[in-house]
């Protein structure tokens, strides 16, 4: 049904529905080129139809009554006013919305526009900064962040973590760059012109690389204070979970797993017959193979007689992975004195590995590090049965040492 009146409320009030499937037209006397839709459930809408360059467009203002007939009189003339002008309101209201667009959003799209490259915790890790140390912009439209608030938030971080802050500006760069290429107004050109972290340049904090490892005298007292662990007082009412940490502990340092990779080992990872440890889509997204020691597999086997779920290492919930290890951490640095990252263990591995002279590609093959060589990578295909050598010296190095 089409039908052209001079919109009052008790009319526009009491139309009737129309049957279901179809919609019912209205037009305006006052305003020519405004029109009311009627749904069959009922729903009106006040909407625009007008042609550019000959292709229909259709505009539509609010839905009656929340929008009023006045409010949808002012908006059509402006929406009119486009038309006539060559405007397609409809890119218009793109522009204006994507020119508002809030760092919480571009959070949220960058994330979704790389989650295919993107790795699980590498996603959380970002979610974390962002809470930590953006969360007060993350309703600032990213047009109103400029290079002197990057400056100021950048210092204000470093004052507590120079390590946070610069990691806090890069996860902000990376998506002022996303958002550079992403969004774009009616004439394809980039709403976001510049990436206000580029301000920063030359005062990025200079962070010092890690070389903690745990030295060879103090690793008998490690050894013998992550063996304690189920027998520590605080530990008496869960102990399951002390013998957990114990064992994944061991396991990082005998084998050079990231804490990652360990905490979320399944028992599908393990294959007893030949004696291996295989990872599917590591952080390098290549698969990691390794061989294990008897001492590691005695340690492996004990856990899977053992075993309720599919994870070597459980939390409390035999079907979930061990969240994390942070207080059993901390007994075991108070009891031997020794200070320690999870990520230590690893660069102890790899510290032992080298001072027995093991070939240094060979290391980079137990740790999975990505090998640039391009003879090795494309023409030298080496057995996983090569490591076992190797893995076994380093086995028996740290079982002198304790």
């Amino acid at each position: 049904m089409n039908k052209h009146s001079n919109f009052i409320v008790k009319e526009l009030n009491n139309l009737s529905n129309p049957i279901q499937g179809s919609r019912d037209t209205y037009h305006d006397t006052n305003v020519a080129g405004l029109t009311l839709r009627v749904t069959s459930t009922g729903v009106k809408s006040f909407v625009i139809r007008k042609r550019i360059n000959g292709k229909p467009v259709m505009t539509t203002l609010g839905r009656y009554p929340a929008m009023t007939i006045t409010q949808a009189r002012v908006a059509a003339r402006e929406v009119l006013n486009l038309f006539s002008s060559g405007v397609n309101p409809n890119n218009k209201k793109i522009e204006q919305r994507v020119k508002s667009i809030t760092l919480q959003e571009s959070m949220r799209d960058y994330i979704l526009g790389r989650k295919h490259a993107l790795k699980a915790k590498t996603i959380s890790d970002y979610q974390i900064i962002f809470n930590s140390y953006l969360s007060e912009w993350a309703n600032k439209e990213l047009v109103n962040i400029t290079r002197s608030m990057v400056v100021k938030k950048h210092t204000t971080i470093g004052d507590k973590s120079i390590y946070r802050a610069n990691a806090a500006m890069r996860l902000l760069r990376a998506i002022f760059n996303f958002a550079m290429s992403e969004y774009e107004d009616s004439n394809d050109m980039p709403i976001i012109s510049h990436n206000p972290v580029q301000k920063i340049k030359r005062n990025w904090f200079k962070e010092s690389v890690r070389t903690n490892i745990i030295e060879p005298n103090d690793l008998k007292d490690w050894f013998s204070a992550v063996n304690a662990l189920p027998s520590n007082k605080a530990n008496t009412s869960h102990k399951n979970a002390s013998e957990t940490v114990r064992d994944y502990l061991i396991l990082l340092l005998f084998t050079g797993l990231r804490p990652s990779e360990g905490i979320n080992l399944a028992w599908s990872n393990i294959d007893f017959k030949n004696k291996l440890l295989r990872i599917k889509d590591t952080k390098n997204r290549e698969d990691h193979t390794i061989p294990l020691t008897e001492h590691t597999l005695n340690l492996l086997d004990i856990r899977k007689k053992a075993s309720l779920g599919k994870f070597v290492f459980p939390g409390y919930n035999p079907d979930k992975a061990l969240v994390n290890s942070n207080k059993q951490v901390k007994k075991v640095i108070n009891d031997s004195g020794v200070q320690f990252l999870l990520h230590d263990l690893r660069r102890t591995f790899a510290t032992y590995a080298d001072s027995l002279e093991i070939k240094h590609n060979t290391i980079k093959r137990l740790m999975n590090h990505k090998n640039n060589d391009v003879t090795a990578t494309h023409y030298i295909h080496q057995s996983t049965e090569t490591l076992r050598k190797p893995m076994q010296l380093i086995t028996d190095y740290i079982l002198e040492q304790i």
